[in-house]
Protein backbone atom coordinates (compact mmCIF):
# COMPACT_ATOMS: atom_id res chain seq x y z
CA UNK A 1 0.00 0.00 0.00
CA UNK A 2 1.46 3.16 -0.81
CA UNK A 3 0.92 6.84 1.64
CA UNK A 4 1.28 10.08 0.30
CA UNK A 5 3.88 11.97 1.40
CA UNK A 6 4.03 12.97 5.16
CA UNK A 7 1.55 11.14 6.29
CA UNK A 8 2.25 8.39 8.61
CA UNK A 9 1.11 4.36 8.99
CA UNK A 10 0.24 3.96 12.75
CA UNK A 11 1.07 0.33 13.81
CA UNK A 12 -1.63 -1.22 15.98
CA UNK A 13 0.54 -3.22 18.36
CA UNK A 14 2.66 -0.14 18.92
CA UNK A 15 2.00 2.89 17.98
CA UNK A 16 -1.68 2.63 19.09
CA UNK A 17 -0.86 1.46 22.67
CA UNK A 18 1.65 4.29 22.78
CA UNK A 19 -1.12 6.58 22.45
CA UNK A 20 -3.71 5.34 24.53
CA UNK A 21 -1.63 5.02 27.05
CA UNK A 22 -0.38 8.95 26.72
CA UNK A 23 -4.53 9.75 26.62
CA UNK A 24 -5.42 7.64 29.40
CA UNK A 25 -2.70 9.03 31.75
CA UNK A 26 -3.38 13.30 30.30
CA UNK A 27 0.47 14.05 30.98
CA UNK A 28 2.83 11.21 31.33
CA UNK A 29 7.30 11.72 31.36
CA UNK A 30 9.29 9.80 29.25
CA UNK A 31 10.61 7.12 31.45
CA UNK A 32 6.96 7.00 32.69
CA UNK A 33 6.33 6.09 29.28
CA UNK A 34 8.70 3.68 28.63
CA UNK A 35 8.36 1.51 31.85
CA UNK A 36 4.75 1.56 31.20
CA UNK A 37 5.12 0.17 27.47
CA UNK A 38 7.50 -2.18 28.21
CA UNK A 39 5.46 -4.31 31.36
CA UNK A 40 2.68 -4.45 28.81
CA UNK A 41 5.58 -5.46 26.29
CA UNK A 42 4.70 -3.34 23.31
CA UNK A 43 8.53 -2.64 23.11
CA UNK A 44 11.93 -4.03 24.17
CA UNK A 45 14.44 -1.43 22.80
CA UNK A 46 15.10 1.59 24.19
CA UNK A 47 16.12 3.13 21.01
CA UNK A 48 13.16 2.30 19.08
CA UNK A 49 10.98 3.36 21.57
CA UNK A 50 12.89 6.82 21.85
CA UNK A 51 12.52 6.88 17.53
CA UNK A 52 9.15 5.52 17.52
CA UNK A 53 8.31 8.65 20.06
CA UNK A 54 9.91 11.22 17.69
CA UNK A 55 8.20 10.48 15.03
CA UNK A 56 4.48 10.18 17.19
CA UNK A 57 5.75 14.16 17.70
CA UNK A 58 6.73 15.29 14.34
CA UNK A 59 3.51 13.71 12.71
CA UNK A 60 1.60 16.21 15.48
CA UNK A 61 0.04 13.37 17.20
CA UNK A 62 2.22 14.27 20.52
CA UNK A 63 3.04 17.16 22.35
CA UNK A 64 6.44 17.35 23.91
CA UNK A 65 6.99 19.57 26.86
CA UNK A 66 10.53 19.79 28.28
CA UNK A 67 9.88 20.40 31.80
CA UNK A 68 13.20 21.03 33.67
CA UNK A 69 11.72 20.52 37.42
CA UNK A 70 10.87 16.91 36.32
CA UNK A 71 14.26 15.11 36.71
CA UNK A 72 14.95 17.22 33.36
CA UNK A 73 12.83 14.47 31.54
CA UNK A 74 10.37 15.44 28.96
CA UNK A 75 7.01 15.27 29.21
CA UNK A 76 4.06 14.12 26.70
CA UNK A 77 0.22 14.71 25.83
CA UNK A 78 -1.82 13.86 23.18
CA UNK A 79 -2.60 16.07 20.98
CA UNK A 80 -6.27 17.19 19.27
CA UNK A 81 -5.44 15.34 16.22
CA UNK A 82 -3.97 12.49 18.40
CA UNK A 83 -7.34 12.15 20.08
CA UNK A 84 -9.27 12.09 16.84
CA UNK A 85 -7.11 9.68 15.74
CA UNK A 86 -8.20 7.38 18.78
CA UNK A 87 -11.73 8.25 18.85
CA UNK A 88 -11.90 7.17 14.85
CA UNK A 89 -10.38 3.76 16.30
CA UNK A 90 -13.13 2.93 18.87
CA UNK A 91 -11.23 4.21 21.90
CA UNK A 92 -13.47 4.87 24.76
CA UNK A 93 -13.19 7.73 26.46
CA UNK A 94 -14.21 11.37 27.33
CA UNK A 95 -11.43 13.90 27.97
CA UNK A 96 -11.91 15.52 31.25
CA UNK A 97 -11.30 19.64 31.31
CA UNK A 98 -9.45 19.59 34.51
CA UNK A 99 -5.98 17.73 32.67
CA UNK A 100 -4.69 20.25 31.56
CA UNK A 101 -4.35 22.12 35.00
CA UNK A 102 -3.58 18.56 36.96
CA UNK A 103 -0.13 18.27 35.44
CA UNK A 104 1.57 17.17 38.87
CA UNK A 105 -1.34 15.15 40.07
CA UNK A 106 -1.19 13.18 36.25
CA UNK A 107 2.56 12.38 36.79
CA UNK A 108 2.16 11.27 40.57
CA UNK A 109 -0.80 9.04 39.63
CA UNK A 110 1.51 7.53 36.67
CA UNK A 111 3.76 6.46 39.76
CA UNK A 112 0.95 5.39 41.62
CA UNK A 113 -0.28 2.85 38.56
CA UNK A 114 3.27 1.86 37.88
CA UNK A 115 4.10 0.60 41.48
CA UNK A 116 0.82 -1.66 41.04
CA UNK A 117 1.75 -2.63 37.82
CA UNK A 118 5.44 -4.04 39.08
CA UNK A 119 3.37 -6.02 41.46
CA UNK A 120 2.21 -8.40 38.91
CA UNK A 121 -0.96 -8.20 41.20
CA UNK A 122 -2.80 -5.41 39.11
CA UNK A 123 -5.71 -6.93 36.99
CA UNK A 124 -7.09 -3.90 35.34
CA UNK A 125 -6.14 -0.40 35.82
CA UNK A 126 -9.74 1.47 34.78
CA UNK A 127 -8.34 5.43 33.94
CA UNK A 128 -10.71 8.24 35.18
CA UNK A 129 -10.71 8.62 30.92
CA UNK A 130 -13.10 5.50 30.99
CA UNK A 131 -14.74 6.21 33.97
CA UNK A 132 -15.73 9.27 32.66
CA UNK A 133 -17.09 7.55 29.46
CA UNK A 134 -19.07 4.78 31.39
CA UNK A 135 -20.85 7.96 33.94
CA UNK A 136 -21.46 10.38 30.82
CA UNK A 137 -22.68 7.54 27.99
CA UNK A 138 -24.23 4.83 29.62
CA UNK A 139 -26.60 3.94 32.51
CA UNK A 140 -23.89 1.58 34.03
CA UNK A 141 -21.29 3.70 35.33
CA UNK A 142 -19.78 5.11 39.03
CA UNK A 143 -21.07 8.09 41.76
CA UNK A 144 -18.31 9.82 41.25
CA UNK A 145 -15.20 10.58 38.80
CA UNK A 146 -12.69 8.32 40.65
CA UNK A 147 -9.04 8.99 39.73
CA UNK A 148 -8.78 5.04 38.78
CA UNK A 149 -10.60 1.85 39.51
CA UNK A 150 -8.36 -0.85 40.08
CA UNK A 151 -8.52 -4.54 40.42
CA UNK A 152 -6.03 -6.92 41.72
CA UNK A 153 -5.41 -10.65 42.59
CA UNK A 154 -4.59 -11.96 45.69
CA UNK A 155 -4.45 -15.39 46.34
CA UNK A 156 -7.17 -16.35 44.33
CA UNK A 157 -9.06 -13.61 44.54
CA UNK A 158 -9.79 -10.35 42.55
CA UNK A 159 -10.52 -7.63 44.70
CA UNK A 160 -11.49 -4.15 43.18
CA UNK A 161 -11.36 -0.66 44.95
CA UNK A 162 -11.92 2.81 43.87
CA UNK A 163 -8.85 4.98 43.84
CA UNK A 164 -8.32 8.55 44.39
CA UNK A 165 -5.17 10.81 44.61
CA UNK A 166 -6.05 13.69 47.18
CA UNK A 167 -2.52 15.90 46.27
CA UNK A 168 -4.22 18.92 47.74
CA UNK A 169 -6.90 19.52 50.07
CA UNK A 170 -10.10 20.61 48.76
CA UNK A 171 -12.71 23.38 50.46
CA UNK A 172 -14.67 21.24 53.06
CA UNK A 173 -18.01 22.01 50.95
CA UNK A 174 -16.70 19.41 48.75
CA UNK A 175 -16.47 16.58 51.15
CA UNK A 176 -20.26 17.15 51.92
CA UNK A 177 -20.61 16.03 48.19
CA UNK A 178 -18.02 13.32 48.04
CA UNK A 179 -19.68 11.99 50.74
CA UNK A 180 -22.58 11.54 49.80
CA UNK A 181 -21.55 9.83 46.40
CA UNK A 182 -19.41 7.45 47.83
CA UNK A 183 -22.64 6.49 50.44
CA UNK A 184 -24.47 6.00 46.84
CA UNK A 185 -21.82 3.75 44.90
CA UNK A 186 -23.24 0.30 43.87
CA UNK A 187 -20.33 -1.05 41.84
CA UNK A 188 -17.62 -0.54 43.90
CA UNK A 189 -16.99 -1.91 48.08
CA UNK A 190 -13.44 -0.23 48.98
CA UNK A 191 -12.58 3.00 48.40
CA UNK A 192 -8.41 3.97 48.75
CA UNK A 193 -7.32 8.08 49.03
CA UNK A 194 -3.56 8.33 48.86
CA UNK A 195 -2.11 11.52 50.48
CA UNK A 196 1.27 13.10 50.47
CA UNK A 197 1.47 14.18 54.07
CA UNK A 198 0.22 13.24 57.29
CA UNK A 199 -1.45 16.50 57.69
CA UNK A 200 -3.43 16.03 55.17
CA UNK A 201 -4.11 12.43 55.75
CA UNK A 202 -5.44 13.69 58.77
CA UNK A 203 -7.54 16.43 57.48
CA UNK A 204 -8.98 13.92 54.62
CA UNK A 205 -10.19 11.22 57.15
CA UNK A 206 -11.52 13.68 59.64
CA UNK A 207 -13.90 15.63 56.66
CA UNK A 208 -14.55 11.75 55.92
CA UNK A 209 -15.61 10.41 58.94
CA UNK A 210 -18.83 10.68 58.93
CA UNK A 211 -19.65 8.56 55.58
CA UNK A 212 -21.34 5.89 56.15
CA UNK A 213 -19.15 3.59 53.84
CA UNK A 214 -15.35 2.15 55.07
CA UNK A 215 -12.99 4.94 53.20
CA UNK A 216 -8.89 4.04 53.64
CA UNK A 217 -6.47 6.76 53.65
CA UNK A 218 -2.45 6.40 53.41
CA UNK A 219 0.34 8.03 52.53
CA UNK A 220 1.83 8.26 48.93
CA UNK A 221 5.17 7.29 49.46
CA UNK A 222 4.58 4.41 52.26
CA UNK A 223 2.12 3.22 48.62
CA UNK A 224 5.21 3.64 46.38
CA UNK A 225 7.19 1.31 48.68
CA UNK A 226 4.50 -1.12 50.03
CA UNK A 227 1.90 -0.93 47.43
CA UNK A 228 -0.96 -3.77 48.60
CA UNK A 229 1.26 -3.96 52.41
CA UNK A 230 0.71 -0.13 52.75
CA UNK A 231 -0.88 0.38 56.29
CA UNK A 232 -4.56 2.38 55.91
CA UNK A 233 -6.73 4.00 58.47
CA UNK A 234 -10.08 3.87 58.17
CA UNK A 235 -11.72 7.53 58.35
CA UNK A 236 -13.57 8.04 62.02
CA UNK A 237 -11.33 5.20 63.45
CA UNK A 238 -7.57 5.54 65.40
CA UNK A 239 -6.44 1.58 64.12
CA UNK A 240 -4.46 0.88 60.83
CA UNK A 241 -4.91 -2.04 58.97
CA UNK A 242 -3.02 -3.41 56.03
CA UNK A 243 -4.42 -2.93 52.74
CA UNK A 244 -4.60 -6.30 51.40
CA UNK A 245 -6.11 -7.52 54.35
CA UNK A 246 -8.80 -4.77 54.03
CA UNK A 247 -9.83 -5.41 50.65
CA UNK A 248 -9.56 -9.83 51.05
CA UNK A 249 -11.77 -9.31 54.47
CA UNK A 250 -14.09 -7.21 51.92
CA UNK A 251 -14.08 -10.28 49.32
CA UNK A 252 -14.78 -12.29 51.85
CA UNK A 253 -17.55 -10.16 53.28
CA UNK A 254 -19.26 -9.82 49.57
CA UNK A 255 -19.93 -14.53 49.36
CA UNK A 256 -21.09 -14.51 53.10
CA UNK A 257 -23.48 -11.26 52.68
CA UNK A 258 -22.06 -9.12 55.13
CA UNK A 259 -19.76 -6.02 53.77
CA UNK A 260 -17.21 -5.46 55.92
CA UNK A 261 -17.16 -8.20 58.84
CA UNK A 262 -15.62 -7.71 62.27
CA UNK A 263 -15.60 -4.10 61.27
CA UNK A 264 -18.23 -1.11 62.96
CA UNK A 265 -20.26 0.32 60.13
Amino acid sequence: MRYWKGSIALSPNQDYPLLRQVLHSGVITHNQLFEFLRMDYCVSSRNAFNNRVLRLVKHGLLIRREQPFVNRDAVYSLSETGTLELAGSGEQFVPSARAKSRFHHSLELNEIHLALKRTGSLVYWVPETEIRSRNDLTSQGYSKYYDAVVIVRLGERDCKFALEYERTPKAARHYFDIRQRIEQEVSVAHFLYLVPNYDLLWFVADRLSECKRAIYVGLLQEFLQQTLMLPVRRTGSPVSMILASVLTQGREAQRTGSLFPGIAV
